[in-house]
């Protein structure tokens, strides 16, 4: 009996460690973003998003104190300056950008009530323009 209860403690334990989380973005009518329920602003630290995504990977230090950083099993992009985060990217499609990693985020992104993910068209783009948040990114300008 020892042994199943050992044996599913490790099992549940390897699914925990190597599953992936779903990670929800939003971003409000009030111009707020959330990832998983967390706010994130010009305050957000590294040490804030390690917290609630993990430890990413450094793809590129600057000797002006920027820092890039992966979290290549997320599709998502870090930006640092001095310990402050600049930006944050969520890859759907890489194209070659190796500024960002080449999987594919598979979280949820809602914009108001506008729900993206890597499977969403171009069209998506002129519902955006409908609540006036044209220039989410310079490809979507």
């Amino acid at each position: 009996m020892k042994l199943i209860f050992t044996t599913l403690f490790f099992a549940l334990l390897t699914l925990m460690s190597y599953g992936q989380e779903t990670i929800t973005v939003e971003y409000t009518a009030d111009y707020t973003l959330l990832i998983n329920g967390q706010q994130i602003d010009n305050t957000t630290t590294y040490d804030d998003i390690v917290k609630l995504l993990g430890e990413p990977e450094l793809y590129k230090a600057y000797p002006t104190g920027k820092s890039r950083y992966h979290y290549k099993e997320l599709g998502i992009a870090l930006s640092t300056v001095e310990g402050n985060v600049l930006s944050i990217g969520f890859n759907y499609n890489w194209d070659g950008d190796k500024n960002f990693p080449e999987t594919s985020f598979e979280g949820e992104l809602k914009v108001e009530d506008i729900f993206i993910n890597k499977s969403s068209h171009a069209i998506i783009i002129e519902n955006l323009a409908e609540l006036e948040l044209t220039a989410l990114s310079p490809a979507c300008a």
